[in-house]
C-alpha cells in the first residue's frame, strides 16, 4: 500500500482521554492482575525498545469487533527488525508519537509536529483470532478523530505487561485489554515512567519521539 497519508476529511481535533467502564467481568478479571508494571524509578533493560514506520492496514478487528482501534506497524524494518524477531510475544506499554497539525488546522496546512500519547500494544499472533503471521498492533490510549493509515508513528516501549492468551469468549479479550490499558495508564503516571515531552513534568527522556533526526541515545532520566 502507499505510505502517503490518506486525504483528510476534517480538520485536526485533539484526541480525547478514553475512560474505562468497569463491568462485573472487568472487576473479576482485574482482581488477579497487578495494578502497576515495573519498579517505581522507571524502566529497566532491555527497555526502552523502539519502533517506527508508516501505519499499515490491519485486520480491521480493533474497531469493529473490540471497540479498541489499533494501528499496525511493519515488523521487518529498522529499528524493530533488530530486536522484534526474538522478543517475547505479549502485551507491552509505553508511548507513541504521531506527526500531526496544530489544533483546528487542516492536514497539510501549516506546520505539523510530533505529539506523544500513552499506548499499549500487542506483539504476536493473537491466539483468539488464530493469526499465522506475527504482527505489532498499537492502541493509542486516546480517542483519535482521524485515519492513521499511512501516517508515520514512533513507539517507545517501556515494559512488558503480560503474555498473549487465547480466550473462550470475545468479552474476556475485550475486558483484558481494558485492564491492560488501565495498568499501563497507572504505570506511566509515575514520574520515573513519564516522558518529559508529554507535559514537562516527567523524568524520562522521550526526545526520540519528537525530534526530526534519529541516532541519539534515548530512555535516560533528564536532569
Amino acid at each position: 500500500m502507499s505510505t502517503q497519508p490518506p486525504p483528510p476529511s476534517t480538520h485536526y481535533q485533539s484526541p480525547e482521554i478514553i475512560e474505562t467502564t468497569h463491568t462485573p467481568l472487568y472487576t473479576q478479571m482485574s482482581a488477579s492482575r497487578p495494578p502497576f508494571i515495573g519498579l517505581e524509578q522507571g524502566p529497566e533493560p532491555p527497555f526502552p525498545l523502539l519502533m517506527s514506520g508508516p501505519v499499515q492496514s490491519g485486520f480491521g478487528r480493533g474497531s469493529s469487533d473490540l471497540g479498541i482501534p489499533t494501528a499496525n506497524l511493519p515488523v521487518d524494518i529498522p529499528p524493530q527488525s533488530v530486536w522484534l524477531p526474538t522478543a517475547t510475544s505479549g502485551v507491552y506499554f509505553g508511548y507513541a508519537s504521531l506527526l500531526i497539525p496544530d489544533e483546528g488546522r487542516a492536514w497539510g496546512e501549516g506546520t505539523e509536529k510530533w505529539r506523544v500519547y500513552p499506548m499499549v500494544m500487542s506483539i504476536g499472533f493473537n491466539p483468539f483470532y488464530k493469526n499465522t503471521v506475527r504482527s505489532a498492533e498499537v492502541h493509542v490510549m486516546r480517542r483519535i478523530h482521524f485515519d492513521l493509515r499511512g501516517r508515520e508513528m514512533r513507539v517507545m516501549i517501556l515494559g512488558y505487561v503480560r503474555e498473549e492468551k487465547d480466550y473462550k469468549r470475545l468479552e474476556e479479550l475485550i475486558e483484558d485489554i481494558k485492564i491492560d490499558r488501565d495498568v499501563a495508564r497507572r504505570s506511566l503516571e509515575r514520574p520515573g515512567w513519564l516522558v518529559k515531552e508529554v507535559d514537562g513534568k516527567g523524568e524520562l527522556d522521550g526526545s526520540w519521539l519528537v525530534r526530526s533526526e534519529e541516532g541519539e541515545k534515548v530512555g535516560e532520566k533528564k536532569a
